[in-house]
């Protein structure tokens, strides 16, 4: 688990919220923390991971069914992402192996392999979700700041005992919760110009391996569509040279390909 100092309990509890509303930094009874500090806290820990293995629990809730599958991801930075899935009683019902430049998406129940160019909508249309393909290694990996959103913040404050670094953009607001012990984002908030939350990232049950922390949950909210996507993973190794990223499709499958 990720450690956390009784320095860092009880500052928590002492910040001077005065003047802190657009400050770059806070102030606690021990220690100034920046908004820079914790740009390099999380960028320190992103880069510390280069590749990853994690096998887990995949559920998706709407309005309309929930439904649970188990999953196996593959990740090597900067460029691959692989990841599998399988249904009840171990049956593969696809795979998807994501680059930069391209992807393979393999239906394994109608036995079609799809193929395309990377770009947002494809991803959007395979995921569901409108995310590049930085912020969906990000997804996998725990949060980051966004291209966008890495100067200073248009208000630095405290809630709920969380750091939470605010950007306002014309397209609405984004807002980083921020854990005052590890320095590393816990929640991601994208709010419309009424402020309510469109979209949500949660990171959780961070553990320490080789030298980086990785969320083992991560909570994915579609407040819109009100659809959810929860990833628990049982077991991750980092930073293995021995990772194979491998999609496996019968010659028979039929091919599509999307623009």
């Amino acid at each position: 688990m990720v450690r956390r100092t009784g320095v860092w309990g009880v500052a928590v509890g002492l910040v001077l919220l005065g003047g802190c509303g657009s400050s770059s930094t806070m102030r606690t009874a021990g220690r100034t923390v920046t908004a820079e500090e914790v740009f390099q806290s999380v960028s320190r820990n992103q880069e510390r991971l280069q590749s990853m293995h994690g096998e887990g629990r995949l559920n998706v809730e709407t309005p309309d069914f929930a439904q649970s599958a188990s999953f196996t991801l593959t990740l090597r930075k900067p460029d691959s992402i692989l990841v599998k899935i399988n249904g009840p009683f171990g049956m593969d019902v696809g795979s998807a192996l994501l680059t930069r430049s391209g992807f393979l998406f393999y239906n394994s129940l109608q036995n079609q392999l799809i193929s395309g160019t990377m770009n947002t909508a494809n991803l959007g249309r395979i995921l569901r979700l409108n995310l590049t393909f930085d912020e969906i290694i990000s997804l996998f990996t725990g949060g980051t700041f966004l291209e966008d959103d890495r100067d200073e913040p248009d208000r630095f404050n405290i809630e709920d005992d969380q750091f939470v670094m605010t950007y306002a953009h014309g397209s609405g607001t984004r807002k980083y919760w921020v854990d005052p012990s590890s320095l590393l984002i816990g929640r991601i908030q994208f709010l419309d110009h009424q402020g309510k939350v469109e979209f949500e990232q949660r990171f959780t049950n961070f553990r320490a391996l080789e030298g980086t922390s990785v969320p083992h949950s991560v909570r994915i909210t579609q407040h819109r569509e009100r659809r959810t996507i929860a990833i628990s993973y049982s077991s991750v190794s980092v930073n293995a040279d021995a990772f194979q990223l491998l999609l496996n499709v019968p010659t028979n499958a039929k091919r599509i390909y999307w623009q």
